[in-house]
């Protein structure tokens, strides 16, 4: 049993993927084993036959014992068998008969039994001194005592006996056991330390996710697949960066500040929650962050993480709000010193600038270890993560000030009055007018043209910064039919960039597809396109 982490004294072998006899390559996945963090495959150190299996699947090993033997070309297999020291995983066994009685023992004899089987033991007057138990190394289990129980029904019972069984209430039966898995095990302890040995508090605060969300759809429009999570979880580092303070642990009276950021993401799985860590991820940008908490949540599901994947969290953040749950007080996965939980994206009735507006909103909540941080230094961090997502520039898109912000995004105000062919066009704080009468003045299909170039050139940018490509200058001439309803577009994009011409195709096409002005008029409109270098 290999040492899989710093931590590990034990293994679970979970599965054999070769039988007795069977001939394996060095490299080769032999078993699984599971450790407290996680599942992992053990290759075989050489090539060979596999002679014995020394651990049964279920069995427990410590780290350091055989779990198999294997033998090279014209190598028998050892004689004995050398003592692993593991037990079964799981104390219920499928059948049993009914327990034997042993010879009565002295009255001296220690009684080696469950609580539960003492209790109904007691309840029922049996003496225990004389049974074997089904359990491991002899436990007397509560099955054991209900069998001796049935066996060995009194010929009179007592009738005040019987009358007490009558009135009392049945016990509770379970309908079955399940025994947690090693990585739960682990959870569940250390969880259990955090709840008793940290003193928690948390903060709750209110997000306006409008701009955020406009920005990743911007973002993924240009071709990126950035998730809810990965923009929250960008955010969060950025607000760690702020505060190192919080990027922390507590040990022996000393707060211990970390320069790394190692951000643990919670993933569901099959088998429970994990918690796999994107380590360094104060040096990663929005694009690297999505790719590399996309990659640990594939490998948490399909049991491919490896325990290294799961150590040396400094913060941790859970996402709940695609489960429809809108807020929780989080637990801190010791030693951290914060953990951050995020709920659902709701529209909400927001007041902005003293008006009711709608917006889509989430809260988040973040646990504190009060003996690293008080009250007052972690209001700065917690109402610092709600700022930059309020304000998201750091993922490439351009935030609106506040005052320019409509009710809902895309929404604009046209105004027109008597016989003029002049409108006045209204967005937030931004205004502008076209005009038929004037011929100085934009016409329609003129300012069409403009938000057609401008969406193209935009969409572009967003592109190139997605996957960290140069282009300089750029700039957009548009030309539309000259009379009459638009029956075809001709554009020219100009465009400055060392790229070579198939990776500048390529950009360009994700940079026609992420304009939405460009996608309406796809099926109606014939569209020209030609790219010159500058």
């Amino acid at each position: 049993m290999p040492k899989l982490g710093h931590t590990m004294t034990e293994g679970t072998v979970v599965k054999w993927h070769k039988r007795r006899g069977d001939q394996v390559r060095q490299g080769e996945a032999v078993l699984t084993v599971e450790t407290d963090k996680a599942e992992v495959e053990i290759e075989s150190p050489e090539g060979g036959v596999l002679a014995r299996v020394l651990a049964e699947e279920g069995s427990v090993v410590p780290v350091g014992l055989p779990l198999g033997e294997i033998t090279r070309p014209g190598e028998s297999a050892s004689d004995a068998a050398p003592a692993t020291n593991s037990t079964p995983a799981s104390n219920v066994a499928a059948t049993r008969s009914a327990p034997a009685m042993a010879p009565k023992a002295a009255a001296s004899k220690r009684v080696i039994a469950s609580p539960r089987a003492k209790r109904l033991a007691a309840e029922r007057g049996l003496d225990l001194t004389s049974v074997a138990g089904s359990g491991p190394d002899g436990l007397i289990t509560e099955d054991d005592v209900r069998k001796i129980g049935a066996n060995n029904t009194p010929a009179e019972p007592d009738k005040t006996a019987a009358i007490a069984a009558q009135i009392a209430t049945p016990p509770l039966l379970a309908s079955r056991r399940e025994k947690l898995t090693r990585i739960q095990s682990a959870g569940a302890r250390n969880l259990s330390a955090s709840w008793s040995t940290i003193p928690h508090f948390v903060q709750m605060v209110r997000v306006d996710m409008s701009r955020a969300l406009a920005a990743r759809k911007a973002l993924n429009g240009s071709g990126a697949r950035v998730t809810v999570t990965d923009v929250i979880a960008a955010a969060t580092v950025l607000a760690l960066k702020e505060n190192p303070r919080v990027n922390a642990s507590y040990r022996d009276g000393e707060r211990i500040i970390y320069d790394q950021i190692n951000l643990g993401i919670a993933v569901d799985t099959p088998d429970g929650l994990l918690v796999p860590v994107i380590h360094n991820a104060g040096a990663l940008d929005v694009a690297k962050i999505s790719a590399r908490a996309a990659e640990l949540a594939e490998r948490a599901r399909n049991k491919q993480l490896r325990p290294a994947d799961m150590e040396n969290a400094t913060f941790t953040l859970s996402n709940l709000g695609a489960y429809g749950i809108e807020n929780g007080t989080p637990v801190i996965f010791a030693p951290q010193a914060a953990l951050m939980f995020v709920g659902a994206i709701h529209d909400e009735v927001l007041a902005i600038d003293g008006n009711a507006e709608v917006r889509p909103a989430m809260q988040i909540a973040i646990a504190y270890d009060h003996r690293v941080l008080d009250g007052a230094s972690a209001s700065h961090f917690t109402t610092r993560v709600k700022a930059i997502l309020e304000n998201p520039e750091f993922l490439g898109a351009e935030a609106t000030a506040n005052e320019a912000l409509p009710a809902r995004h895309r929404e604009v105000t046209v105004e027109a009055s008597g016989e003029s062919l002049n409108t006045n066009v209204k967005y937030g704080a931004l205004r502008w007018s076209l005009s038929g009468d004037d011929g100085g003045a934009p016409d329609p299909v003129s300012s069409f043209l403009g938000a057609l170039g401008s969406c193209l050139l935009m969409s572009l940018r967003v592109a190139a910064r997605a996957r960290n490509l140069t282009v300089g200058k750029s700039a957009l001439r548009a030309r539309a039919n000259e009379k009459g309803h638009v029956k075809e577009i001709e554009v020219e994009l100009q465009v400055q960039t060392d790229l070579d011409d198939d990776k500048l195709h390529r950009l360009i096409e994700v940079a026609e597809r992420g304009c939405h002005i460009r996608a309406m008029i796809r099926d109606d409109v014939a569209f020209a396109l030609r790219v010159k270098r500058i």
